[in-house]
Formats: C-alpha cells, structure tokens, sequence
C-alpha cells in the first residue's frame, strides 16, 4: 500500500510540473481573426470574398495551403484550443477597442 501511495505522489508530482499549455501563434491569430472578419463581411464564396483573403493570406506570409495545414494544426492539437481561443478573443477585442479585464485580487487573499 505504501508503495502505491508512493507512485501516486510521484505520478501526481510529474503532472504538476509539465509545461503549461502552449502558446498560440500571434501570426496565425491574426490571420484567422481577419479571414473570419472577411467572411462576415463579403460572405464565403464571393469574388471580393476570395480577393480580401487572398490580401490576408499575402499580409500574414501564408500560402493557401499553408494556412490550412495550420488551422488542422490547431484543431488537432487538443492542448492548443483553449489558448487559441483565448488569443483570438483578445485580438477580436483589441480590434474592438475593448480593454482587456484584469481581475483585480482583494486584500488579503491571494
């Protein structure tokens, strides 16, 4: 029984040390929060649709393949969705000019 209690504390010790979730590609938020703003704008399959993604695609460095083999990168990449989301919310709000929350802690408690 000491044993098992033992590799638990172990188990449970390596658990709280691995890496924290990565961090999502800025270039790549950036990219997908404008080719979503493009596609509210100038609907999906529009000639000025496929112009004004075309333009996001060259002002971020992808290719069209490029960008997709990075959105299946996110979308498979269990660890990496949340921070994702995360980031593309705040680029939305920076767009916005909505400021970012800080959570302000009370005195006292930490």
């Amino acid at each position: 029984m000491k044993r098992f209690a033992f590799f638990c504390v172990v188990a449970l010790a390596f658990c709280a040390c691995s890496d924290s979730a990565p961090k999502a590609d800025e270039r790549f938020v950036a990219a997908y929060v404008e080719m979503r703003a493009a596609e509210q704008l100038y609907g999906g399959e529009t000639p000025t649709a496929r112009l004004v993604r075309r333009e996001i695609l060259n002002k971020y460095g992808y290719t069209r393949e490029e960008f997709l083999k990075a959105c299946d990168k996110v979308l498979e990449n269990e660890a990496g969705w949340i921070p994702f989301q995360m980031a593309a919310s705040d680029r939305v709000d920076s767009l916005l000019g909505i400021p970012k929350v800080i959570p302000v802690q009370k005195k006292g408690k930490k």
